[in-house]
């Protein structure tokens, strides 16, 4: 028999045997509850690529979508190992360019409102349960509450840093914590429209009611530490008594 088939033969072989051993040709599992079952294949992959095939399953959540219906700016098309790989290094690249844009807007509004919070800045003091009654400060009528309903209340303290009084204050105070630091309410939030003096220098408490049901995870929040409260103060409005006005676009 000529030795050429044979070899050629051999090196077809050796080519499929090489191409079903790649871990990058795993396909992708339509049900992410699965990934433990690949695990033997994500071994064999790179830290690198295992980390990208992983970001990209949590991403999709399993969905495979026809080239056509996908979002251009970030397909899911991905059936196997390699081409999850190609799409989370390139969705990569596009998340970190977004976060630098955001990450320039917050610092031009926070160079805003720097003014206005050395004028006067917030700080949490409390975090309870109350009913709704305490919450409001109303006493039970005839012995009988109004409302008995729970609610998360949170107290602030403002301080007014400057000399003059300040006789209008405007703005909001949202507080997320470590775990979910980019929560577009918040756990808990406040909208804070005083129109009672605070004297200069001096300081005064302010209280919150939460909305919705208490749940185990209100009573999860309090028990937080205080240094894992991400606390941000976007002051709107303030007038002084000197007639002065700091007003936040």
């Amino acid at each position: 028999m000529n030795p050429i088939p044979r070899i050629a033969f051999a090196l077809a072989a050796c080519f499929l045997l090489s191409s079903c051993s790649d871990p990058r040709s795993t396909r992708l599992p339509l049900d992410v509850a699965d990934i433990p079952k690949l695990q033997p294949q994500l071994d064999k992959l790179s830290a690198e690529e295992r980390d990208l095939v992983l970001a990209y399953l949590k991403r999709s959540k399993g969905d495979v979508l026809p080239p056509k219906f996908a979002d251009p700016d970030a397909p899911l098309t991905a059936r196997t190992f390699k081409e999850a790989i190609k799409l989370q290094r390139e969705w990569n690249v596009k998340f970190a360019a977004q976060e630098e844009r955001a990450e320039a807007r917050r610092d031009a509004a926070d160079a805003k409102l720097e003014p206005l919070r050395k004028t006067v800045s917030i700080t949490v003091l409390r975090r309870e349960i109350m009913t709704a009654d305490e919450a409001m400060g109303r006493e039970p009528q005839q012995g009988v509450p109004l409302n008995t309903r729970k609610t998360l209340v949170v107290t602030y303290r403002l301080q007014n840093h400057v000399a003059d009084t300040v006789t209008r204050l405007q703005g909001s105070v949202s507080i997320r914590t470590e775990s979910d630091p980019d929560s577009l309410m918040g756990i808990a939030s406040c909208w804070i429209d005083r129109h009672d003096p605070i004297p200069g220098s001096q300081s005064v408490e302010v209280r919150c009611g939460g909305k919705g049901a208490v749940s185990d995870a209100t009573q999860a929040f309090i028990d937080l530490p205080e240094s894992s409260l991400i606390v941000r103060w976007e002051p709107k409005l303030i007038e002084l008594s000197s007639g002065k006005t700091l007003r936040a676009e």
